[in-house]
C-alpha cells in the first residue's frame, strides 16, 4: 500500500501502468455478466460496463485516470481478479452469450472401466468403453464456448481411460475449472507428479470398516493416502460421501478426519436405487434418517442458480458411449448423442420450473426440490425430494 494512504488503484492509474486479468480469471456471459476465478471457483456477478472494462484490461488497456473506478479496481486487486502488468500478455477470451439457463457444469464420463466393484455404484457393472479423445476435445471446446464453468471428469475410474495422460495435458490451460472424480486408489506419487487438473474429488463412504464394506478391503487406507499425497503438493481436494446403513455412526469421526486432511469441500448425499444398489437394498436409508446427515456438507458446490428452476437446471451428463442425459442417473433416458453437438443436446434437456412442483416451503429456492431422480423413486415425481424435507425440518 502506498505510504501516503492512496489506494493501489490510484497509484496504478496515476503511473499509467497496465492492469490485466490474472491467468485464472475470465469474463463469462451467463444469465448475467460474471467474472469466474477457476483457481478458487468463485463467481462474481457484475454489470455489462464492468465486464467490458475488465475485458479491455485483458487486452492490455491502460486503466483510466478516473477516481470513480478506484474502488472497483481496489476490489479486483484484492480479490486477485486483476494484477499489475509491465507488458501485454495474451489473454484468451470466449465472450459469447450462454444459453439460458446456462450449462455451467458438465459431468463427463470418459470411461466405464473401473478397478472396483462398489456395492452402491449407480452405473452398475463396469465395461471396456472409452469415450474417444478427439470426441472429448470437441466436447470440451464447445463447453468452453458455451461459457461453462466446471468440467467434472468421471467414470468408471477416469484414470483408467487409455488416453488420460493426453487428456490431462489438453485440459491444463482451458478456460474451465477441471475436477477429477476418483476413488483415489490409483493415485500414487507418480500420478500426483503429473496430474494437472485443478481439483480432485475423492470418495470416502464412512470410516474404514464402512468404506471398505462398500468399496473393498484396504481401499479406505488407499483413498486417505491419496488425499494426503494431493494436499501435500497443494492440490485442492474435495470429498464425496454417500449415506448408507453402515456409516450412520461414522459422520462425527469422518468430519474430524476431513478437517485434519485439509479438504476444501465435503459433499454428502443419499444414493438413489440404481445400478448395483438396486440389488443391495440393505444399504438403503430412508429419507427421514438420511435427511439430517446432508447438513454435514460444507463448501459451495453450486453457484447462485437462475431463480425458479428445479435441481439440475445448469447440469448435463455425457456418458462413455456418447449419450447425453439430464444427469448420470438419467443415463437410461438420453436426450441425444454427443455427435449432435453439446449445445443441441443441452437444448433438449428439460429444465423443470419450480412452479411445477407441489411444494412451496420457505426453503424451496435453496433445495430446488432436491434430486428429481430420487423424488421419482419415492413415487413423488411432482413433489420434493423427501430427503431435503427432512434435512430442513419441513416434515418430522
Amino acid at each position: 500500500m502506498p505510504s501516503d494512504g492512496a489506494s493501489p488503484a490510484n497509484e496504478i492509474t496515476a503511473t499509467g501502468k497496465l492492469l490485466q486479468l490474472t491467468p485464472d480469471c475470465s469474463p463469462k456471459l451467463l444469465e448475467e455478466p460474471c467474472i469466474y476465478n477457476r483457481a478458487t471457483d468463485d463467481l462474481y456477478i457484475l454489470n455489462t460496463e464492468a465486464i467490458e472494462f475488465l475485458a479491455a484490461c485483458a487486452r492490455g488497456a491502460v486503466p483510466p485516470k478516473n477516481t470513480e473506478v478506484a474502488d472497483f479496481l481496489d476490489f479486483c486487486l484484492r480479490e486477485q481478479i486483476l494484477r499489475p502488468a509491465t507488458a501485454l500478455t495474451e489473454s484468451r477470451l470466449h465472450l459469447k452469450q450462454s444459453p439460458v439457463p446456462s450449462l455451467r457444469y458438465l459431468l463427463l464420463h470418459i470411461t466405464d472401466r473401473c478397478n472396483l466393484k462398489c456395492r452402491h455404484c449407480f452405473i452398475g457393472e463396469s465395461g471396456n468403453t472409452d469415450l474417444p479423445l478427439e470426441e472429448i476435445k470437441q466436447i470440451v471446446d464447445e463447453f468452453e464456448s458455451m461459457q461453462g464453468l466446471r468440467l467434472l471428469i468421471s467414470g468408471g475410474e477416469p484414470l483408467l481411460h487409455r488416453d488420460f495422460r493426453k487428456l490431462n495435458d489438453y485440459l491444463s490451460d482451458r478456460d474451465l475449472r477441471t475436477v477429477l472424480l476418483s476413488n483415489g486408489t490409483l493415485i500414487d506419487d507418480d500420478t500426483v507428479s503429473w496430474l494437472r487438473l485443478q481439483e480432485v474429488q475423492i470418495s470416502l463412504d464412512g470410516m474404514e470398516e464402512a468404506h471398505d464394506y462398500i468399496r473393498g478391503q484396504g481401499n479406505f487406507q488407499r483413498s486417505v493416502a491419496a488425499i494426503r499425497r494431493l494436499t501435500a503438493v497443494g492440490k485442492q481436494v474435495s470429498v464425496a460421501t454417500m449415506i448408507h446403513s453402515r456409516n450412520l455412526a461414522d459422520f462425527d469421526s469422518l468430519a474430524g478426519l476431513i478437517r485434519e486432511l485439509g479438504v476444501r469441500e465435503w459433499a454428502v448425499d443419499l444414493p438413489s436405487a440404481a445400478g448395483r444398489l438396486e440389488h443391495e437394498t440393505g444399504l438403503m436409508v430412508d429419507p427421514r434418517t438420511a435427511g439430517p446427515f446432508l447438513n454435514y456438507s460444507f463448501g459451495g458446490a453450486i453457484h447462485e442458480p437462475i431463480p425458479g428452476y428445479a435441481c439440475g437446471a445448469h447440469l448435463m451428463a455425457v456418458m462413455a458411449n456418447g449419450d447425453a442425459a439430464r444427469c448420470g442417473f438419467h443415463a437410461g433416458e438420453p436426450v441425444g448423442t454427443i455427435s449432435e453437438g453439446l449445445a443441441a443436446c443441452w437444448q433438449k434437456v428439460r429444465k423443470q420450473p419450480l412452479s411445477e412442483l407441489e411444494c412451496d416451503c420457505e426453503f424451496l429456492e435453496d433445495c430446488r426440490g432436491g434430486c428429481r431422480f430420487r423424488a421419482t423413486g419415492y413415487n413423488n415425481p411432482e413433489g420434493a425430494d423427501l430427503c431435503q424435507c427432512y434435512r430442513y425440518g419441513i416434515i418430522k
